[in-house]
């Protein structure tokens, strides 16, 4: 029993870190965090297909690596896209962008 709520939670790790990840997103970027709405949800799907959920179907090992290069692939995208959008934000052009400004 204490095995299966140890390997339950552990696949939830994924799952929790990711929703700090969105919230610490929201919070550092207020109104530009929805620029990266896409990519999160590109990184949400292979984080659910990498850990299902318990009694979910667990990928092949094939398909499991190609999930994995693929998540890979969608963080570091979301990586560059995160540091724009930062440096945006702490510049002052967040506000102008949210009146419609250049």
């Amino acid at each position: 029993m204490r095995a299966e709520a140890q390997r339950i939670k552990e696949l939830q790790g994924p799952r929790t870190q990711l929703v700090r990840l969105e919230q610490l997103i929201q919070s550092e970027l207020g109104s530009l965090s929805p620029g990266v709405a896409p990519l999160l949800a590109e990184v949400r799907a292979g984080v659910a297909a990498l850990f299902p959920e318990a009694g979910g179907t667990r990928l092949a090992p094939k398909e499991h690596e190609a999930q994995h290069e693929k998540l890979l692939q969608s963080m570091d995208e979301l990586e560059e896209v995160l540091e724009a959008l930062q440096l945006a934000a702490r510049s002052g052009r967040s506000s102008s962008t949210a009146r419609g400004g250049r």
